[in-house]
C-alpha cells in the first residue's frame, strides 16, 4: 500500500503537503516527527500529521530527512492541537510551533555564498561600503551563516543580506543543524584494578598526590571531575596519567538544569485536612479513582487552603501511576509553589515557563516526554507540556486574565485544560478565590462541580477592611490612616504590601503652560519616567529614552502627573527610612534569579515593605504579612470594558488576602474616591458569591458572557485610513452574509477604534461579532474571515481573530 507523509508547516496558511517517502525512511515513518523537505523554491521544516497516499495525479517531492527519533506527538495530541486550530482561528502548523520549545534539538540557519560571477567585480561595481564588507567576506569563505555575518562586518543587517540576494550577488539556503543541547558532565570512576588495595598502597607511596585521588574515590565510588579539582588542586595531569594507566575511567553524565536549585528545600509531610477540604477531596478523589473527565470549581476564600487540596489530589494521583499538570497565573507565583510541591514530592517535577533559559526548557521537555517526571509545574504554554496522559489538571487562580494568550495562537489556557481533560479523560480543578464569572456561572448550571472552603485552613479570620474616602485626604498618594498603620505595623515588626497596579514613577509628564502631555511617537499612550535610570518609557512599544525636562513645544518645565510603584517606592523610604523596602513589578524581576532572591528574603523576613503592581496579588503565602495598603483601588474601575467591575473586585479581594495568614488579624486599607460603589463594597466584605450572583444577573440582562460569545476581528496597518476601509469592507461583507443565518442570532458591533488606538507605529481597528449561538458565530466567522482573505485582502492591513476576548485593548 502506497506511504506518503501528510505535512503542515509553521505558517499561517491552513494549508496541507504531501510528499513522497524514500525507502529508507519507511522505517522511521511516523506521525509527530519532524522533516527537513523542499518547499517551494527553499528546504525547511515540517511536522508529519497523517500518513496515506496522497491524491492521485500529484507530483510530490521527496523528504529530505526525518530529523526525530522519537515523536514529538502522538494521535491523541494531535486531536488535541486540531481542537485549538479550528476554535482559535490559527493554522496547526503555527499551533504546532507555539506547543514546542524553540529547536528541541534541531535549528534551521540560514547559510550564505557568493554567486561565483560576483567575485571578480566587488571591488569595481559594488559602490555601497557594508555591501562590499559583505561580498568580501563570503568571497573569504566558502559558506557563512547570517548570524557571522551580522557579527563579521559592521552595520551589516538582515535588510542588507536580503537586498544582496535579490540583485543575485549572493545566494541563500537553509540548512538544519541536530544540536542536542544535552549538558554533561565529567564523571571519574575507579577501575577494576584501582580496587586491588596492594596497587593503591604502592601508588600512594610512589605518587602521593595520585593516590590521594585514587583513596578519595575508593571512599566516594564515583566524583564528578569538578569536585575533585575543587579538593585537590590542579588535578588535570594527575587525571590524565591515571586514565592511561588504566587506574580511572572517565564517562560523561547527563545534568538536568535546575532553575530552582537555589531554593532551600525540606521534605514536610501532609497537614490534616479541615472538614472543609477532607469534603472538597473526597470528591476530586472519588473522580480520580472513576478516570472519567470531571471539572471542579474550588472556592475558596483566600488562605483556605487550596494549595493543599491540589497537594492530596495529585498524591492520588501518582498513587495510581498517573501525571499531573498544574498552571500558575505568573512567574512570580512559580518558586513558592515550587518549594511546596518539591517538599512534598521530591525531584519527580518539571518546571516550564518562559523565564528559564533554553537549556533548562529543553531539559524539562525531554523529563516530561519521556515520562521521567510525573508532574509539571508552569504558566499558560505548559498547557502543552508533553505527558503521554494525563490524570488531573488544576489551573491555580482559573480567574487570571494571564491565562489568555494576547497573540496569535489567541488561546485561553484555562479552557485548553478543559478541552484537554476531556480528550485524556481526567479531572479538572479549576481553584480561586475569587472565580471568573464564567466558571461561576458553569457550576450553577452545573457543567462544574462546585466545591467550597469558605474559611481559612488554620481557622485565621479573614483581615479586617477600613475603605479611606480619598477625597476628604489632603495627601493624594497615602491617607492619614495608611500612613500611620505603614509606621505602626514596620515598628511592630511585621510585614506590610502597598499594591498600586501602575509601573515607573509617574503616570505622564505634562506642561503646565500649554497642556502638552509627553506621548510616545508610536503609540497613542502617554510615556512613563521612570526615576531609576531618569528614563522615559512606554509600556507597550518598548521605547526607553533619557528624561528631558522642558517642553518639546513651549519649553516651559515638565510636571510630573500621577505616581506608580517607583514613586511609592521613594515615599516610603521617607516615612520608614530604617525600613527594608523591596518592590515586585516586571521592571525590577526581569529574570528568574531576581525572583528567587526577592522570594528568598521574603520568606526570611528581609524584607519589611513590598511594594507592588498584579505580581503581588497573586497567591502569595507570607505568614510575616500583616498589613495590605490598597493605593488607588478605583483604577480598573472605570476601564471600557464589561469585565471591569469583576477585575477590580478579584485584584481587591486577592490582594487583601495577603494579609493576615499567620497568627496575627490582618488589616487591609483600601483608598478610593469611591466608596460607596458596589464593588468596593463587595470586596471589603469579601462576599465574592453575592458579588458574582450581582454580576451574572447584569451580564444576562445585557447579553454579555457568559450568555454570548464574542469573537473580535483585529485590523492593524501602518496607514489609518486603509486599516478603517479594511475594517469597514469587512462590516459591509459581514452584513451580507448575516442575511444566511437566522434572524437576531449573530450581532456585528463596530467597527471602531481600539482604545489604544495605535502601537508600534500601527493602527488598530475591532470589529465585534457577538451570539448567543456558539456553533453558529464560529460558522459565521470562518466565512467572513475566508471571503475576506479571497476578495478583500489588502497586504497593508493585518487580519487576526481573538476568539473570546478578555479585553479590547
Amino acid at each position: 500500500m502506497k506511504q506518503d507523509a501528510k505535512i503542515v508547516f509553521p505558517i499561517p496558511k491552513d494549508n496541507y503537503y504531501f510528499y513522497k517517502v524514500p525507502n529508507q525512511f519507511l522505517s522511521s515513518l511516523e506521525i509527530g516527527k519532524r522533516v527537513y523537505v523542499p518547499l517551494r523554491n527553499r528546504k525547511t521544516i515540517g511536522y508529519i500529521v497523517s500518513i496515506e497516499a496522497a491524491p492521485d495525479n500529484i507530483l510530490l517531492k521527496e523528504i529530505i530527512d526525518i530529523l526525530d527519533e522519537k515523536p514529538l506527538f502522538d494521535d491523541q495530541r494531535l486531536r488535541f492541537y486540531k481542537w485549538i486550530s479550528k476554535y482559535y482561528f490559527c493554522s496547526l502548523g503555527l499551533i504546532l510551533k507555539a506547543a514546542h520549545p524553540g529547536g528541541l534539538g534541531i535549528s534551521l540557519n540560514k547559510t550564505l555564498k557568493i554567486t561565483k560571477k560576483v567575485i571578480f567585480k566587488i571591488n569595481t561595481s559594488i559602490k555601497d561600503d557594508i555591501e562590499k564588507r559583505v561580498l568580501q567576506a563570503l568571497a573569504a569563505s566558502e559558506t557563512l551563516t547570517l548570524g557571522k555575518i551580522i557579527n563579521l562586518v559592521e552595520g551589516a543587517s538582515n535588510s542588507t543580506v536580503n537586498g544582496l540576494i535579490s540583485k543575485k550577488l549572493i545566494e541563500s539556503e537553509y540548512l538544519v543543524e541536530k544540536n542536542t543541547n544535552i549538558k554533561t558532565e565529567k564523571i571519574i570512576s575507579l577501575s577494576k584494578k584501582s580496587k586491588d588495595k596492594d596497587i593503591i598502597n604502592i601508588l600512594s607511596r610512589k605518587r602521593p598526590a595520585k593516590g590521594n585521588i585514587i583513596e578519595y574515590l575508593s571512599l566516594n565510588d564515583d566524583s564528578p571531575y569538578s569536585i575533585l579539582k575543587e579538593l585537590f588542586g590542579n588535578i588535570s595531569a594527575h587525571i590524565k596519567w591515571l586514565s592511561e594507566n588504566a587506574y580511572l575511567v572517565i564517562d560523561n553524565r547527563e545534568i538536568i538544569r535546575d532553575p530552582f536549585s537555589q531554593l532551600e528545600i525540606k521534605k514536610t509531610s501532609p497537614h490534616k485536612l479541615n472538614p472543609d477540604q477532607q469534603l472538597a477531596f473526597n470528591q476530586i478523589k472519588h473522580a480520580i479513582s472513576s478516570s472519567i473527565f470531571k471539572p471542579f470549581l474550588l472556592h475558596g476564600v483566600t488562605g483556605s487552603g487550596k494549595t493543599e487540596v491540589y497537594l492530596y489530589s495529585i498524591a492520588e494521583v501518582i498513587k495510581e501511576g498517573g501525571n499531573a499538570l498544574v498552571l500558575v497565573p505568573e512567574i512570580s507565583l512559580t518558586p513558592q509553589l515550587v518549594t511546596r510541591f518539591k517538599s512534598r514530592f521530591g525531584k519527580n517535577i518539571a518546571v516550564l515557563h518562559s523565564g528559564l533559559s533554553e537549556g533548562e526548557r529543553y531539559d524539562s521537555w525531554r523529563q516530561i516526554h519521556e515520562g521521567k517526571v510525573n508532574i509539571a509545574i508552569g504558566v499558560r504554554s505548559s498547557i502543552f507540556a508533553p505527558f503521554k496522559d494525563i490524570s488531573i489538571i488544576i489551573v491555580d487562580e482559573e480567574h487570571e486574565s494571564t491565562y489568555k494568550q494576547e497573540e496569535n495562537p489567541t488561546y485561553n489556557a484555562r479552557d485548553l485544560a478543559l478541552v484537554l481533560g476531556k480528550i485524556y479523560g481526567a479531572v479538572v480543578i479549576l481553584g480561586s478565590a475569587t472565580p471568573s464569572v464564567e466558571s461561576f456561572a458553569n457550576s450553577i448550571k452545573e457543567k462544574f462541580h462546585y466545591l467550597n472552603l469558605p474559611l481559612r485552613a488554620e481557622n485565621q479570620s479573614l483581615p479586617r477592611f477600613d475603605i479611606v474616602d480619598m477625597k476628604k485626604e489632603k495627601n493624594p498618594i497615602f491617607s492619614g490612616k495608611l500612613h500611620s498603620a505603614i509606621i505602626d505595623n514596620f515598628e511592630s515588626s511585621n510585614q506590610t504590601i502597598l499594591f498600586l497596579n501602575r509601573r515607573g514613577f509617574s503616570s505622564i509628564l505634562i506642561c503646565r503652560a500649554c497642556g502638552d502631555t509627553l506621548m510616545c511617537p508610536n503609540c497613542s499612550i502617554a510615556l512613563t519616567y521612570h526615576l531609576t535610570n531618569k528614563s522615559i518609557k512606554c509600556h507597550y512599544c518598548g521605547l526607553n529614552e533619557s528624561r528631558f525636562d522642558n517642553c518639546l513645544k513651549c519649553g516651559t518645565i515638565l510636571y510630573e502627573f500621577g505616581f506608580g510603584t517607583q514613586k511609592i517606592e521613594e515615599e516610603v523610604k521617607k516615612i520608614v527610612p530604617k525600613a527594608n523596602v523591596a518592590r515586585m513589578d516586571s521592571d525590577e524581576l526581569r529574570n528568574k534569579n531576581k525572583l528567587l532572591d526577592l522570594y528568598n528574603k521574603l520568606e526570611n523576613k528581609e524584607v519589611d515593605i513590598l511594594i507592588g503592581t498584579q505580581m503581588v496579588a497573586k497567591g502569595h503565602d507570607l505568614p510575616g504579612v500583616t498589613l495590605v495598603g490598597i493605593i488607588s483601588a478605583d483604577m480598573s474601575l472605570y476601564n471600557p470594558d464589561f469585565r471591569a467591575g469583576e477585575r477590580t473586585f478579584q485584584l481587591i479581594t486577592q490582594v487583601a488576602g495577603r494579609s493576615g495568614r499567620g497568627l496575627i488579624e490582618g488589616k487591609v486599607i483600601v483608598q478610593t474616591f469611591n466608596p460607596d460603589h458596589s464593588v468596593i463594597k463587595y470586596a471589603s466584605r469579601q462576599d465574592s458569591t453575592q458579588f458574582l450572583n450581582r454580576e451574572i444577573n447584569l451580564r444576562e440582562k445585557l447579553g454579555f458572557p457568559p450568555f454570548s460569545k464574542l469573537i473580535n476581528l483585529k485590523f492593524t496597518g501602518t496607514k489609518d485610513h486603509e486599516t478603517s476601509k479594511a475594517a469597514c469592507s469587512a462590516r459591509d461583507l459581514a452584513s451580507r452574509i448575516i442575511k444566511n443565518y437566522p434572524l437576531g442570532k449573530i450581532n456585528i458591533l463596530g467597527p471602531s477604534p481600539a482604545p489604544v488606538y495605535k502601537i508600534k507605529n500601527k493602527f488598530r481597528w475591532h470589529l465585534i461579532l457577538n451570539s448567543v449561538d456558539q456553533k453558529i458565530l464560529h460558522n459565521f466567522a470562518h466565512k467572513l474571515v475566508s471571503l475576506y482573505s479571497k476578495s478583500y485582502a489588502n497586504f497593508n492591513v493585518k487580519v487576526s481573530v481573538d476568539v473570546d476576548p478578555l479585553t479590547f485593548s
